[in-house]
């Protein structure tokens, strides 16, 4: 009996609801256009049967749909969708660089993870050459449903430690909030991580270390507490050791809230007291 897995997707109204792959088969069955949610679902299920179906969304009229549909299948397969993707990219034209959310962008950032990989993202992260907008779009396919291994961990966190090293010129440039916001979804990729795989769990110790580090050192940019409570619940998908690293950095630093309440549940996750770390 084959097992009717459940995804957590967002609705058209951009609230949480709940697909199973029943759900999805009966989508597909109706002939009618793909509500938002199957949409996310397709993607989540790594069915690569779904692709078919999602070709034809990349040119839905809603902005969000289109971005859906690709980010779905990047999630399936990438590299199959990969000639649909660039066609829609070209598709889009070149004024659209100019708009914010830029969509060619995002599509570009994919097309470059899919043909060059983490090196080819970080060539074009650190290059002179390129748009900007496209460089801040470069992390923005991590998102739930996505297969992450190490070498996404660790792109993330080199391209985080640009930011708070600030060698290139344009981060130098970079605005006080525009620096946050970087940080933060690339933060929430790594969040998305810990909560849905064991990828954290099961990295080099080169990979732990250099998360590690790089989490401490985001601490001591004056974080947000949205940001500090990112960093308490990545931790909890961490090895212990390098977790607690993490910890001791929040140590008198959690502030209140949600990030406070992040950072005594991640004691409670590893069974430990405030003042044992």
């Amino acid at each position: 009996m084959e097992i009717d897995i459940e995804y957590e997707v967002l609705n058209h109204n951009n609230a949480a609801c709940t697909v199973t792959d029943a759900d999805i088969e009966e989508a597909v069955r109706s002939g009618a256009p793909l509500p938002r949610a199957i949409v996310m679902a397709m993607g989540k299920s790594h069915d690569e049967k779904y692709l078919e179906c999602l070709y034809p969304v990349l040119y839905h009229e809603a902005n969000y749909m289109r971005l859906d549909a690709a980010i779905s299948i990047f999630n399936l397969n990438g590299r199959k969708g990969l000639e649909a993707l660039k066609e829609k990219e070209r598709s889009i034209a070149p004024a659209d660089f100019d708009r914010l959310p830029c969509e060619k962008a995002v599509f570009q950032a994919m097309i470059i993870r899919i043909e060059e990989g983490p090196e080819g993202i970080l060539r074009y992260f650190r290059s002179d050459e390129g748009l900007d907008i496209v460089k801040y779009c470069l992390l923005s396919y991590y998102t739930s449903g996505y297969r992450f291994k190490e070498e996404d961990v660790r792109l993330i966190s080199i391209v985080t430690r640009e930011f708070i090293d600030k060698k290139l010129k344009r981060i130098k440039k970079t605005t006080r909030e525009d620096w946050i916001e970087f940080v933060y979804f690339a933060l929430e990729s790594l969040w998305i991580t810990a909560r849905d795989t064991e990828v954290l769990t099961q990295m080099s110790d080169e990979a732990d270390e250099e998360l590690a580090d790089v989490l401490q050192k985001v601490l001591d940019c004056k974080a947000t507490n949205e940001i500090k409570e990112l960093i308490a619940d990545i931790a909890k998908g961490m090895k212990r050791d390098y977790a607690l690293k993490v910890l001791r950095s929040l140590k008198g630093k959690a502030g209140g809230g949600d990030a406070r309440r992040a950072y005594k549940k991640a004691l409670k996750h590893f069974n430990i007291m405030e003042d044992e770390l």
